[in-house]
This record gives structure tokens, C-alpha cells and sequence, in this order.
């Protein structure tokens, strides 16, 4: 009866792995709907990155940020800290990163090993996930980029994601929750980054970076005004 039942979980922990062996080759780009992140995809490949699981942060959570370059900016929300911090965390990432300067590509989950599409039912953010994003820098230019969703800190309240390794920019970003004296939240949304480039670090980066983060956490204050309307 052991034996059976070793034989059984064995073969079982097989199929996991083989299951489990998600390839970028096997992305439906139809259901992204997107070139640009199809062409990302694409540029990973020929970077040798085969496997979703072979996809890695650029900046770990305890990697030192020396020689990136640091971004901050403060936002704050007319609501309780408990309600702002579950708004962030448990929000489809779909919906979240889905406005006026950017869309949602696609998510890969290294903990369940899934493939999400726009439209796709997602119970929020944790650690592991990897998004894939179009954005609409200008009218007549379009990017992707994609992070992986590396602290969800719910003590501490703070939420962090890295630019992965094949990205043109390297990094992360940190957004920390705190209570105001009155009653409200803030949210400190700081960025380290750097790339090859001394004009995009130096000028483009930080404006247009300002831009998308002031669209997404104003999409995200919008969508708990309906939630709770």
C-alpha cells in the first residue's frame, strides 16, 4: 500500500513538473491583442529566455540600490489605510493596469503556474507574478515592458515590483502605505532605475515615468470610488 502511494505521488509530482513547464513559445498572442508585447516576448526568446519560470527580477527586494537612480512621488486617498492597502493588493491586475496610457498585456503566475489574458479572472497581486504591459508613451509611439511582482507586504504594508532582466530598464518600484493624521492614506511610490542610456536615465525616463504613475493611481483611486459607490 506504501509503495502504491509512493508510486502515485511520484508520478503525480511528474506531471506537475512537465504541467508546469509553461514556454513564452506557447503564449496565444491573439488573446494579448497587443504587437508590442508580442514583439517583447519575441525579443526575450531570442535572449534565450525559453520558460516563464527562466524569467527573473533585475533587483531583488533585499539587493542594494546603489548606482540606480531614485525617483519619489506622494499620493494620497480620501479613505481608511485598511481599505486603500486590500483596494491595491486584492484588485484584478487587469483592471488596475488597464488606462489611458496603458493596457494589460498578459500575466504569468510562478506560484500556480497559469497564463492570464486580458479579461481574466486575477484575486489581485502576489509575489511571483509576472505582468506584461503596453504603454502609450505618445500618440504615435507604443512600448512594452514587463515586471514581476517580487513583496506584498501586508505588516508593513508596502508592495514592490522589479523590471525583469530582459527589460531595457532595470530596477524597482516600491510603494509604501501610511496613515495621515487624519484619518487618510499615503502612498510613497519610489523608483530605482537605470539602463544604458545617460539621456533616457537622466531626461525621458523620469517624465514619462511621472506620467504613468500618476495615471495609475489615479485609475486605481477611480475604481474604489465605484467599488465603493
Amino acid at each position: 500500500m506504501k509503495r502504491v502511494l509512493l508510486l502515485s505521488v511520484f508520478f503525480n509530482f511528474l506531471a506537475y513538473l512537465c504541467c508546469g513547464q509553461l514556454y513564452l513559445a506557447d503564449v496565444e498572442f491573439d488573446k494579448v491583442g497587443c504587437v508590442q508585447v508580442e514583439h517583447y516576448v519575441q525579443g526575450q526568446i531570442k535572449n534565450n529566455t525559453e520558460k516563464f519560470t527562466d524569467v527573473k527580477p533585475s533587483l531583488e527586494p533585499t539587493a542594494s540600490t546603489a548606482g540606480f537612480r531614485f525617483h519619489e512621488r506622494e499620493y494620497f486617498i480620501k479613505d481608511s489605510l485598511l481599505n486603500v492597502w486590500g483596494h491595491y493588493v486584492h484588485t484584478n491586475p487587469s483592471i488596475a493596469w488597464n488606462a489611458s496610457r496603458f493596457s494589460f498585456g498578459m500575466l504569468f503566475s510562478k506560484n500556480s503556474n497559469q497564463l492570464i489574458y486580458p479579461n481574466g479572472d486575477v484575486d489581485g497581486i502576489d509575489s511571483g507574478q509576472i505582468i506584461y504591459l503596453n504603454l502609450n508613451v505618445l500618440k504615435i509611439k507604443k512600448l512594452a515592458t514587463a515586471f514581476e511582482i517580487t513583496t506584498v507586504d501586508d505588516k508593513k504594508k508596502v508592495i514592490e515590483f522589479s523590471y525583469v532582466e530582459d527589460n531595457i530598464t532595470h530596477g524597482k518600484q516600491q510603494l509604501s502605505f501610511s496613515q495621515t493624521r487624519k484619518g487618510f492614506t499615503k502612498i510613497t511610490h519610489r523608483t530605482y532605475f537605470k539602463s544604458q542610456s545617460t539621456l533616457r536615465d537622466h531626461f525621458l525616463y523620469p517624465y514619462f515615468h511621472t506620467r504613468l504613475t500618476n495615471t495609475y493611481h489615479r485609475n486605481m483611486k477611480h475604481l474604489l470610488k465605484t467599488k465603493e459607490n
